[in-house]
């Protein structure tokens, strides 16, 4: 069953898009993450920036997250709980209850860098009358509850076209987050296919912002080594329904990489081996194993 509850349910949110203002919607997809998400919701609450709507979309937890989520509840602007069929469908949930100019997706593992993540990232973004379709700031790197602030990505908007942007460090305009849902039929890969579908469309605008805006917590679901191989075979999926490009060999060194890589993290241990690669930035370890 579904369940919901914030400001906007009670009527209470009274936030707007403002001139020099823009409504920000930060829209965080959970499912069991309670040990994280506690700091996640307070590097929200906690921003210089007050144009916030914050959203949390829950896929039925059974952990303790509920809880978590509903003592801040009259701080959050929206939040529920229902079944979903992955996390885009729980990101396009997100996206469906977002009235933001820009929507930023934050893991709920991760969490944004400083107080002043969101205002700095706006102030650099936003040029005179100029709305960026994708404001593409950077984001650090944590392993566990170690940060290596060292450790950024991006570092150029070529790094960006080259290898697209990262999600945690993006704010996406309401013309791309309200007409372009993710594809659903990807479990691991639809940002990839976003990005693809954006480019495809001539909507692959960015203004990059030289501001870390969040922090990316290795050993997530994403860079999870059982979820690699299935990232692998839907990137190359996504190149081939978008331009016809499917490389069989491209798919087996990527999923070498990935078994290589499992393999490396078993012998090391996942700690020893993220703590490896940012200290080695022309090694075997970041261009190989990454």
């Amino acid at each position: 069953m579904k369940t919901e509850g914030g400001l906007h349910t009670r009527e209470e949110f009274h936030k707007k898009s403002e001139q020099g203002k823009p409504l920000i919607s930060i829209i965080t997809v959970v499912r069991n993450g309670e040990k994280y998400l506690e700091q996640t919701i307070q590097s929200v609450l906690n921003q210089t920036y007050e144009n916030i709507e914050y959203i949390i979309i829950d896929g039925s937890s059974t952990d303790g997250t509920l809880d978590i989520i509903r003592k801040y509840e009259d701080q959050v602007a929206y939040w529920m709980t229902e079944p979903d069929s992955g996390m885009y469908d729980a990101m396009n949930k997100g996206g469906y209850a977002a009235s933001g100019d820009y929507a930023l997706f934050l893991n709920s593992d991760d969490y944004l860098y400083n107080e002043d993540a969101i205002e700095e990232s706006l102030r650099m973004g936003l040029d005179g009358n100029e709305k960026p379709l994708l404001i593409v700031g950077q984001m650090a790197i944590a392993v566990k509850d170690k940060l290596f602030p060292d450790w950024i990505y991006p570092t150029s908007e070529k790094q960006i076209n080259r290898d697209n942007p990262p999600h945690p460090g993006t704010l996406i305009a309401s013309a791309i987050y309200k007409q372009i849902p993710y594809n659903q039929s990807f479990k691991m890969a639809g940002d990839y296919d976003l990005w693809e579908t954006l480019r495809q469309k001539n909507l692959f605008q960015v203004k990059y912002v030289d501001s870390v805006i969040s922090v990316f917590r290795m050993g997530g679901t994403s860079n999870c080594g059982k979820h690699e191989y299935l990232v692998s075979v839907e990137v190359e999926i996504s190149k081939y329904m978008h331009h016809g490009d499917f490389s069989v060999i491209r798919l087996i060194s990527s999923l070498v990489r990935a078994n290589i890589k499992k393999v490396v993290v078993r012998i090391m241990g996942e700690n020893r081996y993220y703590r490896c690669v940012p200290y080695n930035k022309y090694s075997f370890w970041r261009h190989f194993l990454r």
